[in-house]
């Protein structure tokens, strides 16, 4: 549906993006995540036309495709009501009152603001006030709609919901979202394809999975806060490395932790075996995090929340399967 290719956005001697290519499909939702500072909503306000892109092109595949940005913000008419508020953009269409109003009055119910058409933004919550920003763009129907962080400043629980209603009506109606968020779990929830961008470039785009399984960089990895990640060279002193990669991680769940080298006995083939003390205990909603500090570093095991984990300065035994370890290179 939308194709960016090579577009950058200059400031005097300034580059904020540098040659971004990207493809937006339709119906799908894809999440732009990165540090801030990064570019994102730059390559947002680009899109829709708030910012002006030096070079490169812009392809639609409809002649008329519409866009519609949301910011972190409601940014509501104080002095208009919800109905008001939402009819903003028809109004400026030329659409007459009771026309507009009819429409506004179909997607109440969508926004589960039913029967709040007459209040003022004071009046609402921070939730009911993000529906409202929401409604006032979905109304007017975009091919992709451009959201910049918009539950950004609402407390978890709500933010959580928004993003659920939001997937829902998402996958109802089939319009196109490139959303911008730092929430990972938002961002994995809900994205067909996720891009990280860092420095007005995009350093890698795929699955949510894709990040996890074939990162392409440190910076990545970095960034989605792996665990456990080693250079090859420390690998190398735990055991026989044969793998490619300058880098390699290995998630927390597949570490296995015995109190004592023997009880792997059965396991040795499939394990690097090394020693290590229990430094420390996190404990997580559905998991217990254990610290264990091995020659050459400190290790992050995953336990069930129900199992008994081993007491802090005990000395255990640290399965490290060879066949999990995520290989990727150190530089891009």
């Amino acid at each position: 549906m939308l194709k960016l290719s090579g577009v950058d956005v200059q400031y005097g001697n300034q580059k904020i993006l540098h040659s971004i290519h990207l493809d937006i499909n339709e119906g799908e939702i894809y999440v732009l995540m990165g540090p801030s500072g990064s570019g994102k909503t730059t390559l947002l306000r680009g899109i829709a036309g708030v910012v002006p892109f030096t070079n490169g092109s812009v392809f639609w595949t409809k002649e008329k495709a519409q866009t519609g940005l949301v910011f972190q913000e409601p940014r509501l008419f104080p002095h208009m009501t919800v109905l008001e508020n939402i009819a903003f953009g028809l109004r400026a269409r030329g659409i007459p009152k009771k026309a507009r109003n009819d429409q506004v009055k179909e997607y109440l119910s969508v926004l589960q603001l039913d029967g709040l058409e007459a209040r003022y933004p004071h009046q609402l919550s921070g939730g009911q006030q993000q529906r409202v920003s929401l409604g006032r763009v979905l109304v007017l129907k975009p091919d992709l709609l451009l959201l910049d962080e918009p539950f950004a400043s609402l407390d978890a629980p709500l933010r959580v919901q928004l993003t659920e209603w939001l997937y829902t009506l998402q996958s109802r109606q089939q319009f196109s979202i490139l959303w911008v968020t730092h929430y990972m779990d938002e961002a994995f929830s809900v994205a067909d394809r996720v891009g990280l961008m860092m420095n007005g470039e995009i350093l890698q785009e795929g699955t949510p999975l894709d990040f996890y399984q074939r990162p392409k960089s440190e910076k990545v990895a970095s960034f989605f806060s792996l665990k456990n990640r080693f250079p090859r060279e420390q690998w190398k002193k735990w055991g026989a490395v044969k793998e490619k990669g300058d880098m390699g991680w290995l998630p927390a769940g597949a570490i296995q932790l015995f109190n004592k080298q023997s009880d792997f006995i059965s396991q040795k083939d499939c394990y690097m075996i090394i020693d290590g003390i229990v430094k420390r205990i996190k404990h997580e909603p559905k998991i217990q995090l254990i610290m264990v500090e091995v020659d050459g570093g400190r290790l992050e095991i995953e336990l069930p929340i129900w199992e008994k984990a081993p007491a802090v300065d005990t000395q255990v035994a640290v399965g490290l399967p060879v066949d999990k370890i995520v290989w990727y290179s150190k530089r891009n």
